[in-house]
């Protein structure tokens, strides 16, 4: 994984937290840790359906 993906998941991590804190929506550290899992767990989902592609590709 790109270190780029990293940093970009957590940056939008911190941009959903300043947003509640704009809208004064509670924040608990756990929620922070989870929408960073999420983030890892859609990254990881997509990096599988890639790889699946393009080895259907490279059979054909």
């Amino acid at each position: 994984m790109q270190l780029g993906i990293w940093i970009s998941i957590v940056i939008s991590a911190i941009i959903s937290f300043g947003i509640a804190k704009l809208f004064e929506q509670p924040l608990h550290w756990y929620l922070f840790v989870l929408i960073v899992f999420i983030g890892f767990f859609i990254n990881t989902v997509m990096i599988i359906l890639r790889t699946k592609e393009e080895q259907e590709k490279n059979e054909t």
